[in-house]
């Protein structure tokens, strides 16, 4: 019985993982067609090699780009929520949808096949390779929704700590007499070294700025790729003293000792949430150690005694 377990357990991992694989396969399928056919009508307009192609790159290199331009798909929802998510991970680049499908597809196919080479070596029993099996592919399948969380979360953090230095320098350059879009260029620029990612935000809204982009659209953009609370309260104010026309000095300083007392808040919770997480590792850890210290000559003593 043991053995025709283990004989199935390869044929089922196998199967589950081509089965999850199915959607990105059909889509890969699609997407490759679309693009021949794309090919093949720009070909007819313009057969002249580009000037700007580079020259330099390997055939691998020429090989897994092309695979990845071809993985994404065609649903233009699909492709605009997943770079949404790149977006905030920090992957900007032309080609970051296409790799993150092929990541996906690669993370989905890789471990089964290369845990199915691993289980003569696996000195396990066949219910506990079923498991592992099972387990291996949940988690090739969440892994890389995973790690861009955690990506998005610490850029999230990171850009939250920032806030207030941005803030304060914002402050400064409208009441040196800037005005709101020269200082944005001015921020973003003095910022890369300390918050380059508050920095490359600033640099993208200046250029939306200059190109034309109305002002309240723009800031909300940068909200929204910021996608932090702060960010979203400073482009209502802004879009708000626009419409009433305030000073924009005195609402900059009035967010910005509101931003310093937001994070003395924060860290006061945190001190204040410390005690409470400190007990179950001095109840675990120190206070077994107490025990043994204060009660150990006791015990000596009277074992010397009895």
């Amino acid at each position: 019985m043991s053995l025709s377990l283990a004989t199935l357990i390869p044929i089922v991992m196998l199967a589950l993982a081509g089965f999850l694989a199915l959607p990105a396969i059909l889509a890969f399928v699609r997407s490759w067609r679309a693009k021949e056919d794309l090919e093949r009508r720009l070909e007819r307009r313009d057969s002249r090699p580009r000037e700007d192609a580079p020259r330099n790159e390997s055939r691998i290199g020429r090989a897994v780009i092309g695979l990845a331009n071809k993985a994404t798909p065609q649903n233009e929802e699909a492709v605009s929520a997943v770079r949404g998510k790149l977006n905030k991970a920090g992957f900007t680049g032309p080609n970051a949808v296409a790799r993150y499908y092929v990541a996906r597809l690669l993370c989905l196919v890789v471990p089964p096949i290369m845990l199915v080479f691993a289980l003569p070596y696996l000195n396990l029993s066949g219910m506990m390779m079923l498991m592992i099996a099972i387990g291996v592919v949940i988690a090739g399948l969440l892994a890389p929704d995973f790690y861009l969380s955690n990506k998005a979360k610490q850029r999230e953090q990171m850009c939250s700590a920032g806030f207030p230095d941005m803030m304060d320098l914002m402050v400064a350059c409208v009441e040196a007499g800037l005005s709101l879009d020269a200082s944005v260029q001015r921020v973003g620029e003095e910022l890369e070294t300390r918050h380059p990612i508050i920095s490359s935000y600033m640099r993208t809204l200046s250029l939306e700025l200059r190109a034309g982009k109305p002002r309240k659209n723009a800031w909300r953009a940068f909200a929204d790729r910021m996608a932090i609370e702060e960010a979203g309260s400073l482009a209502t104010m802004l879009r708000q003293a626009e419409e009433m026309g305030t000073s924009l000095g005195q609402t900059l300083r009035i967010f910005s000792a509101d931003m310093r007392q937001r994070r003395i808040l924060v860290a006061e919770e945190k001190a204040m949430a410390l005690p409470a997480k400190m007990t179950l590792p001095l109840i675990f850890f120190v206070f077994p150690v107490l025990m043994g210290v204060l009660t150990l000559p006791a015990i000596v003593k009277m074992q010397g005694v009895f």
